[in-house]
């Protein structure tokens, strides 16, 4: 789980959100990195079916 809290710390810093207390921290944690790789997941989905497309 470090990689993904130090990816979510990053966002956080970078994004300028307030950093959650530390017995939130957990829950900011799961919430913040689910959508992280939602959108990370649905644009690789996007570009799979933009692919797709242009090859028929």
């Amino acid at each position: 789980m470090n990689i993904i809290e130090s990816i979510v710390d990053g966002f956080i810093l970078t994004v300028g959100i307030t950093p959650p207390k530390p017995e939130r921290r957990r829950f900011a944690i799961i919430f913040i990195g689910t959508g992280l790789i939602g959108t990370v997941v649905g644009v690789l989905a996007l570009v799979a079916v933009v692919i797709q497309r242009l090859g028929h």
